[in-house]
């Protein structure tokens, strides 16, 4: 193959890797996220009680996790079609179960069960990414991937709140999500690709002759089996176990704001449904900036080191968490901008903790470190479903906004550790 034909045929596959793994998790996240944009209407039809949904929500992140954790371990060794069609074909028969139930037992096994099946997405995507990029690109393209979570999230509860407006029933939040589904389960299984030398391409360092890919590449031991990898190079790997405890931070503010947002505001000042689920779309939208801006910060100003932008993003995240306090009461308009900048302070770390861990592990063991990512910093988003409404219930919303702002400190405490850690490395 000519260097012409080459050139062509990578930038090509890579566009359409880009853009198949970026509708997948968008439409992941389209199904995902019906259940919290359905709650108020959801919970008062079947009688599912506050605390019901919180143990729920804690459930099905800790099933996600561990699901996450065991497909990353596959995910080095399989191609990622195997992995992503069959995956959204089972999520969308699931949403219209979830639909069609009238048992809140039910309605909860369902919820747990895509649990498990939605933790299969994330760690072949990443594996593929971490392939078809190199290092001191994958910042930009893994920017423009990650917002996907944001474009999905911001959907979601406008999708749910439009179609029941429209239908006046909460069952289609679910079926009209699990028809998306479908359809990008066909898209995948035609457009998604391994790994390039599948195809008899070089490896993507070689190919832009990336020196900071090439070192990846050259400290990685080849030959060696999945267990001897995950331990050498990702399960004693002090980076990977800092960045983790960050990222589990990022977890806990990341999901109070996003699933218990509608309940609160509904709830406490009395909003209207639409009015609170605007607020996760400003959320998400702010993710997009912030996701968007941090990989090209983190490749362009800093070198590619992901800790340094992190710092950055964590004080826009405590600026935004403040905004609320003072504005809360004062203009819906100023609320919204609040949890737009909360966006951008939360989805930045997110993504650059997930791609730092990558870069930090072995050349092909992106699915193993995610998915160890995935299984531990999951258990943050579980401390969000039942703790929080057993702590809103003996404290109040003022012990939850306490305990977001003592994990905001802390991220902040352990990206500074990180940065320390990291410059004192030596080369693996």
């Amino acid at each position: 193959m000519n260097n012409s034909k080459l050139d062509a045929t990578y930038k090509r596959l890579r566009w359409q890797i880009i853009i198949t793994t970026f509708l997948t998790y968008t439409v992941m996240y389209i199904s995902r996220k019906a259940f919290a944009a359905a709650a108020p209407l959801l919970m008062k039809d079947l009688g599912m009680t506050m605390v019901q949904f919180g143990l729920a929500s804690s459930i099905y992140y800790i099933l996600y996790g561990l699901s996450k954790f065991s497909s990353g371990l596959l995910a080095d060794r399989i191609n990622p079609r195997l992995f992503l069609a069959p995956v959204l074909v089972v999520i969308a028969i699931i949403n219209v179960g979830i639909g069609m139930t009238n048992s809140v037992s039910m309605l909860l096994v369902l919820y747990c069960l895509t649990a498990v099946v939605q933790g299969c997405g994330f760690p072949p995507i990443a594996k593929a990414i971490s392939q078809w990029y190199s290092k001191s690109e994958r910042g930009g393209w893994y920017s423009l991937w990650n917002t996907s979570h944001n474009v999905g999230g911001a959907l979601a509860p406008l999708i749910a709140s439009a179609v029941i407006a429209y239908t006046g029933n909460w069952r289609y939040a679910f079926y009209v999500p699990a028809g998306i589904t479908a359809v990008q389960a066909v898209i995948a299984a035609i457009l998604m690709r391994g790994k390039p030398e599948n195809y008899g391409l070089p490896n993507v360092g070689e190919w832009r002759n990336d020196t900071k890919q090439l070192e990846i590449n050259k400290r990685s031991e080849t030959g060696l089996s999945m267990w001897v990898m995950f331990q050498r190079y990702i399960l004693t790997n002090p980076i990977i176990w800092l960045a983790i405890g960050g990222d589990l931070c990022i977890y806990v503010i990341r999901t109070v704001s996003s699933d218990w947002v509608s309940v609160y505001f509904v709830d406490v000042l009395h909003w209207d449904l639409v009015r609170s689920n605007s607020l996760v779309a400003w959320f998400e939208a702010g993710g997009i900036l912030g996701g968007l801006t941090s990989g090209i910060i983190s490749d362009k100003f800093f070198g590619a080191d992901r800790w340094k932008t992190i710092l950055i993003y964590c004080f826009v995240l405590i600026a935004g968490m403040v905004g609320v306090g003072f504005t809360i009461h004062m203009s819906y308009l100023l609320v919204a901008l609040c949890f737009f900048v909360i966006g951008a302070g939360i989805y930045a770390p997110q993504m650059l903790f997930a791609l730092g861990i990558i870069e930090a592990s072995h050349a092909d063991g992106a699915g193993a470190a995610t998915g160890l990512k995935g299984g531990v910093t999951y258990v943050g988003a579980a401390l969000a479903g039942a703790p929080i409404a057993m702590i809103e219930k003996a404290y109040s919303w003022n012990g939850v906004f306490v305990l977001l702002a003592a994990i905001a400190v802390t991220l902040v405490i352990l990206t500074c550790v990180i940065i320390r850690v990291d410059s004192k490395r030596l080369p693996m």
